[in-house]
């Protein structure tokens, strides 16, 4: 049996991890018991210790693989045995110069590398220096949205897919009158996808307004770019109501971990003279997690 407890922290989504040891190595229960938790809830908010980079790295390894790649443009890369890819989510200055990236900001809804081929599976953060309030981290499930889809919101997305422009800030418009079918410039995916582990049906939306100067103006099939817009607002004012979502308020070494296609993220504005410092770290494969298989159109 596995040695923690598990409390269901929405009706749609999350659930609430304690008692797990997150320095030392899962047996083969406990990781599956975190497993099959983390394919019924889609987000995990696991009460740890603060670990060290080489013990988190180490527990995120159980699950999967996290993103190897050099974090030397954003940050100077922290040295895990060969492994620089642990990203440091944070608004510190030490010396005039920011120790990690994405500062203070609200962050909109959004999916992690969401152009890729393959998508991450899974995102972990984990709490090394949190605020005594804002900073909050939003999960919204992407399957429970789906299903409540109003009939005439389903019927407006039903066959179409999502076209992503591959260069995120288009500022000057650039795009507006470019073929949405050219693969060098959009990436084209289904907008109703199937998960490869549970079947559900979920809706994907990459991002669309991460930060309030950025619009990453994806289209639609069939429509321009104005009727994408509007069909797009409609649907991520759906996704937002609250019997969607889940609202993290972090304690200090918490783990939180979340099905990247199937769900959605945001993370809400805080005072930027408070401290805050989160490791984070795609996964960007997992035979347990995703089993390995790309997303299904549905």
């Amino acid at each position: 049996m596995a040695g923690f407890t598990a409390t269901p922290l929405t009706d749609n989504i999350g659930c609430l991890v304690e008692g797990l040891d997150t320095s030392t190595p899962m047996d083969g229960p406990e990781r599956d018991a975190l497993v099959a938790l983390f394919h019924k809830h889609l987000a995990l908010a696991i009460r740890s210790p603060v670990l060290t980079p080489h013990q988190y790295v180490a527990f995120i390894r159980q699950l999967g693989e996290p993103d190897p790649s050099d974090t030397s443009r954003y940050h100077e890369p922290i040295d895990i045995d060969g492994f620089k890819g642990l990203r440091l989510v944070s608004n510190i200055s030490e010396g005039g110069k920011t120790i990690g990236q994405f500062g203070n900001d609200e962050m909109g809804w959004h999916q992690d590398r969401w152009t890729d081929e393959a998508p991450p599976p899974a995102t972990a953060l984990h709490g090394v220096e949190v605020t005594s309030r804002g900073g909050r981290t939003g999960i919204a499930s992407l399957v429970a949205a789906f299903e409540a889809l109003p009939a005439g919101l389903r019927a407006r997305i039903e066959g179409r897919s999502i076209h992503f422009p591959l260069q995120v800030n288009d500022f000057e418009g650039a795009l507006d009158a470019a073929d949405i079918e050219d693969p060098a410039l959009f990436r084209k995916v289904p907008l109703v996808q199937c998960h490869a582990v549970s079947g559900a049906k979920f809706l994907f939306l990459g991002a669309r307004r991460i930060l309030s100067y950025i619009d990453t103006a994806p289209r639609i099939t069939g429509l321009d770019k104005q009727a994408s817009a509007e069909l797009l607002d409609a649907i991520y004012d759906h996704v937002a109501k609250p019997e969607f979502n889940y609202w993290h308020q972090w304690q200090q070494g918490d783990i939180l971990i979340w099905d990247n296609r199937a769900c959605a993220h945001r993370r809400e504005a805080f005072d930027a003279s408070e401290r805050r410092l989160l490791y984070g770290t795609p996964i960007v494969s997992s035979q347990v997690l995703w089993g390995g298989q790309p997303a299904l159109a549905a």
